[in-house]
């Protein structure tokens, strides 16, 4: 399962056009129109190639929001933006990018150092090309604490507080078309890192019945960084539910292996996709993405045999 070549081009296309961000200093304070809808990834890529895939189109999206339109240019959609470059502190940008470096190097203490020292970056620190290759890597770890020191990092070099007033900042965003995209991502981590994560999964939830497809699909990666029990079900839903086969495979790959989910809730998603392996309902596609979450859960290869993964599943109970 392999995400389309075109896809990943462009996708590292616009990496490299973001590659020059000079985001706000001020931490929470509206800097202009956001980035380019989320990707959207054709045909049937592994969970963990879309993870990274999805990953990088958020970047991509955080990039392009704190980087574009930041010559000073007024937009017709966003506001003119005023860039204090003397309000970026050396010594804390250096010690963001190289504890970064170490935590997609795999680096085990450097998540727990970024935990506790991220907060000190919020507006004097901004993104650069070599963090934002770092957080890509990071996001997409099996260990989550190290994905938590990710998003948690993200929060800060993008100028948002991990409190009320951050909050209130993504709300007033998401509001905002052109921010709307980065805006749900960010509601996932700052809910993630425990700032009324019922409220922002109510936020989130929203956007899943938004008639822009990118839309819904930035909502599903939002709850799937939010990764309480209570998305659980808004994300089956929208897999088995959602007409789009674009917001069906985030879906898919969200309960399978992307996002912030333990292995627990996913085996709690698990319950539910092994009963439906037989359900005349699903397309030939959503089944095969069934079978390959089964597959990224388990850690198990039972091919397409419906019965073997009924057994399966019973054998873990």
């Amino acid at each position: 399962m392999k995400p389309a070549d075109e896809d990943v081009i462009r996708t590292l296309a616009e990496i490299e056009k973001a590659s020059n961000p000079n985001p706000s200093a001020t931490a929470n304070t509206p800097i202009g129109p956001g980035g380019p809808s989320v990707q959207v990834l054709k045909g049937t890529p592994h969970a963990t190639i879309l993870a990274a895939a999805i990953a990088v189109a958020m970047v991509v999206i955080a990039m392009n929001f704190v980087g574009k339109n930041m010559s000073g240019a007024s937009s017709s959609r966003g506001r003119r933006v005023a860039v204090s470059h003397s309000a970026i502190d050396s010594s804390l940008q250096s010690e963001a990018e190289q504890l970064l470096q170490k935590l997609a190097s795999g680096d085990a203490s450097a998540a727990d150092q970024i935990l506790s020292r991220s907060a000190a970056w919020t507006g004097k620190t901004q993104r650069s090309s070599n963090i934002t290759q770092s957080i890509t890597v990071a996001i997409n770890l099996p260990d989550l604490h190290a994905r938590e020191a990710a998003l948690q990092a993200e929060l800060a070099l993008d100028g948002v507080t991990q409190d009320e007033s951050g909050l209130k900042f993504l709300e007033q965003s998401v509001g905002n078309p052109d921010q709307r995209a980065w805006a749900l991502w960010m509601l996932g981590a700052i809910g993630n890192r425990g700032v009324d994560s019922v409220h922002t999964a109510k936020i989130i939830g929203s956007y899943l019945s938004d008639p822009v497809v990118e839309i819904r699909a930035a909502a599903v990666n939002g709850l799937a960084l939010v990764g309480t029990d209570e998305t659980i079900p808004m994300m089956l839903d929208r897999f088995r539910n959602d007409p789009s086969p674009v917001v069906q495979e985030r879906a898919a790959c969200a309960l399978a292996e992307s996002g912030m989910y333990t292995h627990e809730q996913r085996m709690t998603a698990a319950a539910s996709l092994v009963g439906w392996l037989d359900d005349s309902l699903l397309s030939s596609q959503q089944r095969a993405w069934t079978f390959q979450a089964l597959r990224d859960i388990s850690g198990q290869n039972l091919g397409s045999d419906s019965s073997a993964w009924r057994t399966w599943y019973e054998g873990t109970r």
